[in-house]
């Protein structure tokens, strides 16, 4: 057996030669054979991460180092305490991260693994079931509507057949299909004697003999890319490599810095390392590790209540940061089915909107309208499977045009099984691509004297030559060749527009003559149906959304330019022809030539899944942080690509598992939702890093401030990790859990390279914490020099930062907002760490044993008013850095 890629090209008896087969189907003995030699007929994997390795991929993180190199200093230095701590740190963030990621990809698995397919194959001359996954090479199979087609397969015996390639392709028309010999040249999506693995049966049967499975069909080859194609690192992953750098280089400056001014200042050598090690493990904000996973965490579950399924939990934070989501057009904007939206008549022109008429419509009578109807709803296959459900739940088999015209029919009262009980088909010419129309033939009440009825639709330049007559209301009048050539032109206007336009007619006949498209003629012209793919309700103001939240949607497709642009500019997107580039433009293009012209283009038509990568490059090359969505297998690659890839629930399973986000419920609108709650997270990581940062820098520079002017040290190590691990934690892990501001999607998107501190925070933070330091040191000076009590001295400084702290966080939860704008004890969590940090507090200097662990006394109300009211300036002191830094730039 020959292994060859043109089947198209060969005859069925060649086909049939090359393939070692015949009609009758492969035997027992030689299925076990081609098993063995081709393997099952599955798609490749990407081979699973174990629990083990999903596991150890939650520390792969800068800041988990950071911590790893404090957790050694503190076990070398034996702070076993503070050791235990940070390791409880580190598991704690790991096991939380693989908790929710090991959910989401056993949430995936579960709704692959609730549909499994069968296949109706010709095996020793006898049709039987069988798994797809034993589907072999030579294989005869059978199909029927409905049914998804097990593997590539050339046809070899065809009745009246479509298949919807939309899984493939991206177009969502159906495409007739028959057994004729091809050009070698023919392209794929041009090879109408072939069907390819996971395309739809919309309509008529077919036998086929399989010629590829698994990996070597077309949908495998897209698998194979999408193994092969890299996956970049998020946003935030690349700002906390480099937070991360910075800290630690922040870390070893300090360290060497504080330790060798010490000893040049005459401290002992195991006071200064002591000391310098306490106040590096102070600057690791190693609250920010669990703090940010449960702010992740907090984002997947809220995004999971909107019927979104995040795979990846760093995702949840990403989808804040998009700039540009590449959209396909079909089942993504569009509702992916079709349906009538216009009926054309002599004297009427009635518009439908998926779901209903824009007038009332009486069922009965001769009105051209009501006959347009009955038309589509006589001369049409299509079958309701349930017609005893509502109708949203109906399971319609059909092509998709017969689909729409069946529902039409319904929106306006009429029923196909009334209507075929009163005329029964007795005859029928079926669709075929070269002559591109259908007809039926009924027997009927004697209407006119006439005991049959000829009715047919199909395209209108097929129709018409075969047309002598216009029905104006029930009449029959001759059409004049003015009329025709009008009717020529009100079709062309319509497929300009993108829609797909049908002519139906009719005729009346006295006798029960032979029923064959050549005697097709002298039929009555009753009107045009026009039909489209319609938006999505909620697309249209999603994209304005998006729109005003700065996000520049592009619409990505295998379908035609016009349609297309038809559907783009409904959705309220100005397009013109410099805005759009077609699949042959791009590849005359090189990557730096797409570069620099893909910034204005909104529409990409007639595209391949090569394409689709090479066009998310182009745009990441630009900076730009890309979404992609989609639900075919042709969009599988560029979702890997792109920062964040998005899959439809009802798309391919290669989709799905390759996407970064499920949206559960098909809903376009749930990815507004997606990005707002990213935006979210990002503000709350913000949020977190800025507190703990301020708290740890805080002791740092009052440590240093010491040192440099031959001070005793305002803190000691004990006390610092005091702050550290019993007053931070807590509070920060509250900050989690902030709920969205109202106006995050006002703002534009941040950039790919802005960093997670942007010039403003820094600003921001840099003047809280020199003013709120310096102030402290000097509230710690004034006590020490005027009671010579450096323990007293001490307790003051070590209580005002814990203070001080549980105060200034409400600042920091508006972040760039000023207190007055919002409410700061909204956050339930935050008011309980703020209540217990200073029953803390009040343990650590009231209670004896503390005392004597801490070097602590207690303190009277004098001080507590002085503290309290330096607890009241560190918040002044936050909110004017936001007027001066946020505000002012803002406006």
């Amino acid at each position: 057996m020959k292994t060859i890629n043109n089947y198209h090209h060969i005859s069925v008896k060649e086909v049939l030669s090359n393939l070692k087969a015949s009609h009758s189907g492969l035997s027992k003995k030689e299925i076990s054979l081609r098993l063995g030699k081709f393997g099952f007929n599955k798609l490749p994997e990407e081979a699973k991460l174990s629990a083990l390795s999903l596991f150890l991929n939650q520390f792969k993180n800068p800041l988990i180092y950071i911590l790893f190199v404090a957790l050694i200093i503190s076990f070398a230095t034996k702070h076993f305490v503070d050791a235990w701590i940070i390791l409880a740190v580190i598991l704690v963030s790991g096991v939380v991260g693989f908790l929710q990621e090991h959910k989401a990809n056993e949430a995936l698995s579960r709704l692959k693994q609730m549909v499994k397919y069968k296949a109706e194959v010709i095996r020793d001359g006898k049709e039987m079931i069988v798994a797809q996954e034993n589907i072999v090479p030579g294989d005869i199979i059978i199909l029927s509507p409905g049914d998804k087609v097990p593997a590539d397969a050339r046809l070899i015996e065809t009745h009246d057949l479509e298949v919807i390639e939309s899984a493939l392709t991206g177009e969502s028309m159906s495409i007739n299909k028959n057994i004729d010999t091809l050009p070698q040249n023919t392209a794929m999506a041009d090879r109408i004697n072939m069907v390819y693995l996971g395309t739809v049966i919309s309509r008529g049967k077919a036998k086929a003999i399989v010629t590829a499975t698994g990996s070597q069909t077309e949908i495998g080859h897209i698998a194979t890319l999408v193994k092969e194609t890299e996956e970049g690192e998020t946003p935030l992953q690349k700002q906390l490599v480099r937070f991360g750098k910075t800290i630690g280089v922040i870390l070893v400056v300090l360290n060497v810095f504080i330790f060798s001014l010490g000893i040049l200042t005459g401290k002992p050598l195991l006071e200064m390392f002591m000391t310098s090690v306490a106040v590096v493990v102070a600057a690791v904000p190693e609250g920010l590790l669990p703090a940010m996973t449960v702010i992740l965490a907090i984002g997947m579950q809220r995004l999971a209540k909107q019927k979104g399924l995040v795979r990846k939990m760093i995702a949840a934070e990403t989808l804040g940061s998009v700039s540009v989501i590449c959209s396909d057009k079909t089942g993504t904007l569009t509702q992916g089915e079709m349906r009538v939206t216009e009926i054309i008549t002599e004297t009427t022109k009635l518009s439908h909107d998926g779901n209903k008429f824009s007038e009332t419509i009486q069922p009965d009578g001769e009105a051209s309208h009501i006959i347009a109807l009955k038309i589509g709803l006589l001369c049409n296959n299509a079958i309701i499977e349930n017609p005893e459900d509502e109708l949203h739940k109906w399971t319609i088999v059909g092509s998709p045009t017969e689909k729409a015209l069946l529902l039409a029919g319904r929106a306006a009262g009429l029923k196909k099984e009334e209507l075929e009980k009163e005329e029964p088909r007795i005859a029928e010419i079926p669709f075929d691509s070269e002559y591109k129309f259908m007809a039926t033939r009924h027997k009927i009440k004697a209407l006119r004297g006439k005991k049959y009825a000829v009715y047919a639709k199909g395209a209108p330049e097929k129709l018409l030559p075969l047309i002598s007559f216009v029905d104006i209301e029930g009449k029959k009048e001759a059409l004049t060749e003015n009329r025709r050539t009008e009717i020529q032109k009100q079709y062309e206007e319509l497929t300009s527009t993108g829609l797909r336009v049908i002519a139906v007619a009719y005729k009346l006949e006295e006798n029960d003559v032979e029923f064959t498209k050549e005697n097709l003629n002298n039929l009555v012209f009753v009107g045009l149906v026009a039909l489209k793919d319609p938006l999505r309700p909620e697309a249209k103001d999603t994209i304005k959304l998006c729109q005003s939240a700065g996000i520049r949607p592009v619409v990505i497709t295998g379908d035609h330019r016009l349609t297309t642009t038809a559907i783009v500019r409904e959705l309220g997107l100005k397009v013109t022809s410099e805005n759009v580039l077609e699949g042959t433009d791009l590849d005359n293009l090189s990557d730096e030539e797409l570069q620099k012209l893909v910034h204005r283009i909104t529409i990409f038509a007639r595209v391949e899944p090569k394409h689709k990568i090479r066009i998310v490059a182009a745009l990441q090359a630009n900076g730009e942080v890309v979404a992609m969505t989609g639900d075919g297998v042709n969009d599988a690659p560029a979702l890997k690509k792109a920062d964040i890839g998005i899959a439809v629930g009802s798309g391919t399973d290669v989709a799905k598992e390759t996407a970064d986000l499920v949206l559960l419920d098909d809903n376009f609108k749930t990815i507004v939702e997606a990005v707002r709650t990213g935006r979210g997270t990002f503000d709350n990581v913000r949020k977190v890093i800025l507190y703990l940062l301020a708290n740890s820098f805080n002791e740092v520079v009052l440590v240093s401030a010491a040192i440099v002017l031959l001070l005793p040290l305002p803190l000691l190590p004990v006390q610092i990790l005091w702050i550290k691990i019993i007053e931070d934690s807590i509070p920060s892990m509250a900050l989690a859990f902030e709920s969205v501001n109202k106006n995050v999607m006002k703002r534009p998107p941040r950039g790919s390279k802005e960093q997670i501190l942007n010039p403003n925070l820094k600003r921001l933070l840099a003047l809280f914490i020199i003013i709120s330091t310096l102030s402290l040191f000097a509230i710690f000076y004034y006590f020490w020099k005027t009671t010579g009590d450096i323990d007293y001295a001490r307790t003051i400084a070590f209580v005002g930062l814990g203070v001080a702290s549980r105060f200034y966080i409400f600042s920091v939860r508006g972040l760039t907002d000023s207190i007055f704008t919002y409410n700061p004890f909204q956050n339930r969590l935050v008011n309980l760490s703020t209540i217990f940090g200073i029953a803390m507090i009040l343990v650590a200097i009231y209670v004896p044993f503390f005392n004597g662990i801490l070097h602590t006394v207690p303190l009277g109300l004098k001080e507590w008013i002085v503290l309290g009211s330096y607890a009241m300036f560190s918040i002044i002191v936050y909110e004017i850095g936001k007027m001066f830094f946020i505000a002012k730039k803002a406006k």
